[in-house]
């Protein structure tokens, strides 16, 4: 029997009547209830951390003290041995792995001991806590992104069903560890029957909207479950929040991409915001992910790259944003700026803008955009742009030092040229 709820914690719950046996891995451990009863302090209100889809989660104290762990009791049907197939077969670093099992069929209960987080959901950080910092979110996207294309790419294929910011723990370092796999399933869509005949579920608000028969699953599901994920990280906003208008996440966000607003999705609570560009292009990926049409969307290796890249180059987006809200004034020396080097740069600026004209793909886009090429136009046109003006105070430089520095190998080559008065050195970044 299933249920359906609009609780952020809910899912829509099938009854799966597919049943295999539990796998017997030599790297996972296999407790006993008791072991786990006294590692929990029988299962004490002092032990709970969280309850999940699919059962309860209490801290564990193993091994005399030497291991922390995530014990999660179920007696739900649908994950009878589901998450133990699942987490058998893949390890990673940005998932909660498995550490062992118990199955207890006298008392009709299944226990997962896990790695332990201690810092909480993404969904807690993003709405109740502190507000992440941009480069912390831009970081954890890009670690959950990681995770469920391994999961996809693996030798067999995984699909979560239920990736949300509650299913993301938060482990000792920072890093985003995606968790709950009491919905996923193991095989290859095309070809698997058990996976072609398991009925829809997932969690309202990230749920495809596309995914309505057991046929319609594929990896495009998770996709723009992980698009609704971006767009909470980059706005602030619930999946589903009754407190807006729209309450849908997409039917507010997508319409204002569209439009070209990015910074109106922008979570207002943090108050140094990335560079416009930054922006952009998280929510041009983000509305990507969650087109109507699966075919539309883009794989998870295609994220992974985009947002590798951002990531990558969000300190150099930063060092030329600090620069520009720098006190120092700048001054344009015209022996420099008029020089043939400076005029050949003004031209590739200007031959960037036209491709420019292309960089902002449209999420209607049926081909979509090759995301890490619009970054790298993007990146070419900020560093250009900078380069078009040399930073200095109001002195005049000598004809032979500002001869010096046009003559220099240096200033021919693509790297920015600051002048420093009185000093005979030049610095290049």
């Amino acid at each position: 029997m299933g249920y359906l709820s609009c609780n952020g914690d809910s899912v829509i719950s099938i009854c799966n009547s597919h049943k295999s046996k539990p796998p017997h891995q030599p790297n996972l451990r296999i407790f006993t209830y008791n072991e786990l009863a006294a590692a929990t302090n029988g299962f004490s209100a002092g032990n709970f951390l969280g309850k999940g889809s699919h059962g309860r989660v209490y801290k564990a104290v193993l091994d005399g003290g030497k291991l922390l762990a995530a014990v999660k009791r179920t007696t739900t049907i649908i994950t009878r041995d589901n998450e133990i197939e699942t987490l058998s077969r893949i390890r990673h670093r940005y998932i909660v792995n498995l550490i062992g099992y118990c199955i207890d069929h006298r008392r009709k209960i299944k226990l997962l001991v896990m790695e332990y987080m201690p810092n909480n959901t993404l969904h807690h950080h993003l709405h109740f806590s502190p507000n992440l910092s941009w480069y912390q979110r831009l970081k954890n996207a890009h670690q959950i992104a990681t995770a469920v294309n391994a999961l996809h790419t693996a030798v067999t294929p995984i699909i979560h069903r239920d990736i949300k910011s509650s299913n993301v723990l938060i482990d000792g370092d920072g890093n985003a560890r995606l968790a709950d796999f009491g919905l996923a399933l193991i095989g290859n869509v095309e070809k698997d029957e058990h996976l072609r005949s398991t009925p829809p579920a997932g969690t309202l608000g990230y749920l495809d909207p596309s995914y309505l028969a057991p046929e319609d699953l594929t990896a495009k599901t998770d996709v723009f479950s992980f698009g609704i994920l971006l767009l909470e990280m980059i706005s602030g906003r619930e999946a589903i929040d009754l407190n807006f208008s729209p309450s849908c996440i997409v039917d507010w966000a997508v319409p204002l991409i569209k439009r070209g607003d990015y910074t109106a999705i922008c979570d207002s609570k943090i108050e140094n915001r990335p560079r416009s560009v930054v922006i952009r292009i998280l929510a041009v990926m983000a509305a990507r992910c969650v087109r109507s049409t699966a075919k539309k969307r883009p794989d998870m290796v295609e994220v992974v790259e985009c947002l590798k890249t951002v990531r990558k180059l969000y300190p150099f987006w930063n060092r030329l944003r600090r620069r520009k809200e720098s006190k120092v004034d700048d001054v344009v020396v015209p022996e420099v700026v008029n020089s043939p080097v400076m005029l050949r740069r003004r031209n590739l600026v200007l031959r960037s803008r036209s491709v420019g004209g292309k960089v902002r793909p449209d999420p209607n886009d049926g081909d979509g955009e090759d995301m890490v090429v619009t970054i790298r136009v993007l990146v070419e046109k900020e560093r250009l742009a900078e380069t078009t003006v040399v930073n200095t105070t109001a002195t005049r430089l000598r004809k032979s030092r500002s001869m010096g520095v046009l003559r220099s190998r240096k200033t021919a080559s693509r790297k920015e040229v600051l002048i420093v008065p009185n000093k005979s050195q030049q610095f290049a970044r």
